[in-house]
């Protein structure tokens, strides 16, 4: 979880383009007065639910209680809607890219959910390679992978798959045309099945890719720093993805203004009126965001940079601040609080005074002694409910496809999608079982998706033929399974040839002794026996 002392570069005022390629609303430019007495902004709530975070039952079962745990493949349906996406967007498009391409392809909805289930079992049995898993030595073969379809069937799926018509209409300026039907299909899919949580937070989340494409980022100090940048708006407590936006990379030569913004108010466009807390970090905030999310009913909190425009004057310099030092300002309903630790740290919220405080212990330096210090309650807030993306792509990548496209970027995209997708729907079957308590130990990450996986392939397989093996690991087998035994008996043939032992060891023996069961030319004389030797090795 990213704390609240933590920076960011600034590149909220020098950014390539929005997150959505559209600047923010026109209005008046807002102006503040910041004083030190605090007065709470109202908010009307007046389409707050009933309830949040709670799972669209209607989604998973037809009636109103549950007999039995829905099977992973029935969760992940419902929470993806899977058919949908196979019979609407994958078949389809990937049999006409081919047939655009001059090839022929076909492909029916149970394999296209037999690949995907095999790709899935590839992200939690890691092997160096693809082709790996038909491989034919016994260390490192699959069986399971290979008798659902041959390596080339598989390539062949792989290298078809796409989302869209190349030669239909799209918005020139959208740069992640080729994976918009499947931002549209999983953004509404993700907030059909959950109702929206009280404490969400944005951030950005990056997909590895380091082949060439414009929409590339390079972040450094982050953990992936090559890759495409999605800002995601998640749970704060699960990480459950409600909405994501690809970053479309900068467009202009000319400094573009406002990203930040931009963004969070794409991202909220669903939240006006329904009680819920936003959290997000300085790259994004500043007090006039914080001002129009208030107007929109919308609850907001993070760290800001102090030379933002509009910020307060009056608070203190940082040398002139001690730890646990506490300053406050507030202008329109929203308060501006600043609280020096080992660093001085700037909030600004929209919904949490500036006045209640917490008690924290620190370490005092070149000590193992903690002293209390005096927080604001608006630092302990934040820290409680920011790193929800941070959650999802740690649990994310823990069993992921992984998988290199240099060339087919979107690849990266789908399959980082897919991964989301399965972390989705297994929070879905906690919530599930925490309702209905049908399991006493849940199901662990790894279970569930491999349960999963299975039910995609099910007992589909198109190999025609059985799966090949290795000639030498099968005569080994044989041989140790059926070892010869000493009634194999001699003849002698007209024609003298090389001994096969002996040729083994580079020797050059010719002999007219011929093993009738192994049918090899064998040695026997008085001072060499390869007939035994050659069947007790």
């Amino acid at each position: 979880m990213r704390s609240a002392v933590e920076t960011m570069p600034d590149t909220n005022n020098s950014s390539p383009s929005s997150a959505t390629g559209a600047a923010p609303e026109e209005r008046p430019p807002i102006t503040f007065t910041w004083r030190k007495s605090y007065r709470p902004f109202l908010f009307r709530d007046d389409k707050k639910p009933q309830a949040y975070g709670q799972v669209n039952m209607d989604k998973i079962s037809d009636s109103e209680t549950l007999d039995a745990m829905p099977a992973p493949l029935h969760i992940f349906q419902a929470a993806v809607q899977f058919d949908k996406l196979v019979e609407e967007i994958l078949i389809p498009e990937s049999i006409w890219y081919m047939q655009q391409k001059g090839n022929t392809f076909s492909i029916e909805p149970a394999e296209m959910k037999a690949f995907i289930g095999m790709n899935l079992v590839m992200s939690y049995h890691v092997l160096p390679s693809l082709r790996s898993y038909w491989s034919t030595q016994p260390d490192m073969a699959v069986p399971y992978i290979a008798q659902v379809m041959p390596l080339q069937r598989f390539e062949a799926v792989r290298a078809a798959l796409h989302f869209i018509d190349n030669n239909g209409w799209h918005d020139p300026d959208d740069r992640a045309w080729k994976v918009r039907p499947l931002i549209v299909h999983f953004n509404a899919a993700f907030q059909d099945i959950l109702s929206i949580s009280e404490e969400q937070s944005i951030d950005e989340h990056m997909i590895k890719f380091k082949g060439h494409n414009i929409m590339r980022q390079y972040v450094k100090g982050k953990p992936i720093k090559w890759g495409f940048k999605m800002w995601c708006r998640c749970d704060a407590r699960t990480g459950y993805l409600y909405q994501f936006e690809p970053y479309l990379g900068k467009k202009a030569q000319h400094v573009e203004h406002n990203l930040g913004e931009s963004v969070i108010l794409h991202l909220t466009e669903s939240l006006p009126r329904t009680g819920c807390q936003v959290f997000f970090d300085n790259f994004f905030n500043s007090p006039n965001l914080q001002y129009i999310l208030a107007e929109k009913d919308i609850r907001a909190c993070g760290t800001v940079r102090a030379n933002r425009r509009n910020m307060p004057n009056c608070l203190p310099i940082d040398k002139n601040m001690k730890r646990g030092d506490i300053s406050a300002a507030s202008s329109r309903g929203i308060a501006c609080v600043k609280w020096k630790d080992s660093r001085s740290v700037v909030m600004l919220s929209n919904f949490i005074s500036p006045i209640p405080t917490i008690t924290v212990k620190r370490r005092v330096a070149g000590s193992a002694n903690k002293v209390d210090v005096r927080c604001p309650l608006v630092i302990q807030k934040y820290n409680q409910h920011m790193g929800g993306v941070d959650l999802m792509a740690q649990t994310k990548v823990t069993y992921e496809v992984d998988r290199k496209a240099r060339i087919k970027y979107y690849l990266r995209i789908f399959f980082d999608l897919v991964d989301i997708s399965v972390n989705n729907a297994y929070i879905i079957y906690l919530k599930i079982n925490e309702i209905y308590h049908f399991h006493d130990t849940p199901m662990k990450r790894i279970e569930f998706r491999a349960a999963l996986a299975r039910s995609l392939i099910s007992d589909f397989s198109c190999r025609q033929r059985s799966i090949p093996t290795n000639i030498q690991t099968q005569r080994r087998t044989q041989m140790a399974t059926n070892p010869r035994k000493p009634e194999h008996t001699m003849k002698k043939t007209e024609k003298r040839k090389r001994c096969y032992y002996c040729a083994q060891k580079k020797i050059e023996n010719r002999t007219d002794n011929v093993c009738i069961v192994c049918d090899v030319h064998l040695c026997y004389t008085s001072d060499r026996n390869c007939f035994v030797d050659f069947h007790n090795k």
